[in-house]
């Protein structure tokens, strides 16, 4: 608890008596930085200036004070540093040259010597100023500072020694965890070496609009995509791919947030087309890195549209001198009849294979709402990061056999969450020491049972093909892909065999 009765409260010249803090993390500025440069940047880039006219025109509102620190012999301030600012150009419009005009016009018939003097607190320490600031502008008592900002003042902390440990037990009121991860996402993107210097520029900039970025990685599909680790229980960040993959999605993302072919509306939401189109972009554009083995060549090809058709915007041939133009949205591409590899007595009538031609099926699984405990193995994770690359059109047979995989894996890390030896229940089965799918199963179906999450036995009777819908998501069709050299899978199937499996995914990983 911030107790600021015993802070002592001090009548000071705004003039000779207060610095400006070049720390303020409103700043862009080197910790050197003289006070003039500090002021321009403040009426540059804060909007100063309307504070001097709202000064000049109905006085200088004392319900709140700034806060001070002595700094060596020096009392700086580190809350309020607009306020002071605005103050000290009231007295020497000079120290604001590109707004002199105005600031002159602004304190004609002004009492300078009633503005002259004001009262300020000083707080005891530095730490317990970061409290009372990080209360102000990250809490709700006041309107924040833009997300960027609020990640950069606990980054500050961090980079000042501190660790999120100590920062999330110091702000008990305040969202820490979200800001550190949220600076550190922007941290990976601000390392990236671009081809493109403005975007570095851009990135790093405080315009920069993190909100948009946020779409992007508050959805676990795209940091499956992207390879990030984001642990919420420590708020650590951490790159799984290599740095050379994880540069081409940031330099098409930070360029695409540039010119604006994306941005709040577009990423609205997860299920939108305009969202999922953009996820196809950047999947096509790490599978095409991973294809090379080295950077995706200039002039690379639009990948085929998204799910339903969609005309979101999509990459066209790419020039070195410009490499993130402006997109033409494409037309959708007629979906090609499809062969099953199953027998003909599991095909659907004709009528019905007609109908389901007409609506062209997603390129990618949908991801976006497995959510994996951090406590199951990295395994779990990578087979994750592989289904959400993975293109279904173009490679089935591969799907639906690491679909199978996965299930097998998800399964035995539930368990192993709960305590149940696996491998000793298939020993009672007959397994002959082996846990396999089948055992996985049976088991999965017994403990919903005793839980009384009886929603999903009906799912798992359909996977196990226990007489409960059709032949394609079952455990007979994923081993029929596998080890029958007759059969084959198509994209159909494998969505088939994923939306029946998905929700029952889901309650197994979910932390």
């Amino acid at each position: 608890m911030i107790d600021m009765s015993a802070w002592e409260e001090i009548n000071v010249d705004v003039v000779d008596e207060l610095e400006l803090d070049p720390k303020n993390v409103r700043l862009e500025l080197l910790d050197s930085a003289p006070e003039s440069d500090i002021i321009q940047d403040l009426f540059h880039n804060e909007k100063a200036l309307t504070l001097v006219e709202s000064i000049c025109k109905v006085g200088l509102l004392t319900h709140e004070v700034p806060i001070a620190i002595r700094r060596a012999d020096q009392l700086v301030v580190v809350e309020g540093n607009r306020r002071v600012a605005a103050l000290k150009a009231i007295q020497n419009p000079f120290l604001a040259p590109e707004h002199q005009a105005r600031i002159a016009k602004a304190r004609q018939g002004v009492n300078l010597d009633a503005l002259r003097r004001i009262s300020v607190k000083v707080a005891p320490n530095e730490d317990e100023a970061n409290q009372l600031i990080a209360a102000i502008h990250t809490g709700n008592q006041r309107v924040s500072w833009s997300p960027t900002r609020q990640a950069a003042f606990f980054q500050a902390q961090i980079d000042a020694g501190k660790s999120p440990e100590y920062l999330i037990a110091h702000y008990p009121t305040v969202e820490v965890k979200k800001f550190i991860i949220r600076s550190q996402i922007l941290n990976l993107f601000r390392d990236v070496n671009y081809q493109d210097e403005s975007l570095k520029d851009y990135v790093r900039s405080r315009t920069f609009p993190v909100s948009v970025l946020a779409r992007l990685y508050n959805n676990e599909e795209f940091l499956l995509l992207a390879q990030i680790r984001i642990d919420e229980q420590s708020a650590s960040v951490r790159l799984e791919s290599d740095r050379s993959q994880f540069g081409k999605l940031a330099e098409k993302i930070v360029g695409d947030i540039k010119t604006k072919l994306i941005n709040t509306r577009t990423l609205n939401s997860t299920k939108s087309k305009s969202y999922t189109g953009y996820m196809d972009e950047l999947r096509e554009l790490i599978f095409s890195h991973a294809q090379s083995g080295k950077t995706p060549p200039t002039g690379m090809s639009a990948p085929q549209p998204a799910s339903g058709g969609s005309t979101a915007p999509r990459s066209a041939t790419t020039s070195a001198a410009s490499p993130n133009p402006p997109r033409a949205p494409m037309s959708p591409t007629p979906p090609k009849a499809v062969q099953s590899g199953t027998s003909a007595s599991n095909q659907p009538p004709q009528s019905q294979q007609t109908a389901q031609a007409k609506e062209p099926s997603p390129n990618y699984l949908n991801l976006s709402q497995i959510k994996i405990d951090p406590s199951y193995p990295p395994a779990i994770r990578k087979l994750c990061e592989e289904l959400a690359v993975i293109n279904v059109k173009k490679f089935p047979n591969a799907t639906l056999d690491l679909l199978r995989t996965f299930l097998e894996k998800a399964i035995k890390a539930y368990a192993e969450k709960l305590g149940v030896d696996l491998k000793a229940y298939a020993g009672q089965q007959g397994g002959g020491g082996f846990v396999q799918l089948g055992h996985c199963l049976t088991w999965l179906e017994g403990h919903l049972k005793t839980t009384g999450k009886t929603a999903f036995l009906q799912v798992i009777k359909k996977v196990r093909g226990n007489g409960v819908g059709s032949y394609i998501p079952t455990v007979d069709h994923m081993n029929a892909i596998n080890h029958n050299h007759h059969v084959f899978a198509t994209a159909d199937e494998v969505k088939a065999c994923w939306d029946g499996m998905e929700g029952l995914i889901r309650v197994m990983l979910k932390p």
